[in-house]
């Protein structure tokens, strides 16, 4: 089942826009096998990457998941190599992800020449603190500005709920 409302992919970049208003660092969250995570420190950057993938392949469906680390929320950001078996990812030995307490996820899904946000969150400051001690690599929960996490969470969605408003047609 695919999409039943969407935005026109042309629009993507003006979202983005948004993304740089503060000073942030923007991740992949799952690099390409057998690759490196990127790290996109401009919105130049970031629009070529999403030119990259959604003419990646011939696929209708494709989607973008990145990881959103501001500045003034202070914390960490988590990189990991996750080994891969070969025989089950298409020979594919490894890949990367980014992860950490108070960063944002944010996940697009493109369906065609369509867009539409599939997921926008980070973890809380009570489930970080819940989980603490499962996953100690993230760091320490207080190292995080949580007012601050919640501020550029709200900022986005209210972006993106008003371009939904506007733009999105239904497909």
């Amino acid at each position: 089942m695919g999409m039943t409302s969407g935005i026109n992919i042309s629009e993507l970049n003006d979202f983005f826009d948004h993304i740089f208003e503060y000073d942030v660092l923007v991740y992949e969250a799952y690099s390409d096998f057998d690759s490196e995570l990127r790290l996109f420190s401009s919105l130049n950057e970031l629009k070529d990457y999403v030119s990259y993938k959604t003419n990646k392949n011939n696929e209708l469906n494709k989607d973008i998941n990145l990881s959103l680390h501001y500045v003034d929320t202070c914390g960490q950001v988590f990189t990991e190599k996750h080994e891969l078996n070969p025989d089950e990812c298409n020979g594919a030995k490894y890949r990367y992800t980014s992860d950490g307490w108070g960063v944002i996820n944010f996940n697009v899904f493109i369906e065609g020449a369509h867009f539409g946000l599939f997921s926008l969150h980070s973890r809380n400051e009570k489930e970080a603190k819940e989980w603490e001690d499962t996953l100690p690599e993230f760091g320490k929960p207080n190292s995080w500005d949580w007012k601050k996490v919640s501020f550029h969470i709200k900022r986005l969605t209210q972006v993106y709920t008003k371009i939904n408003k506007d733009l999105a047609v239904k497909l």
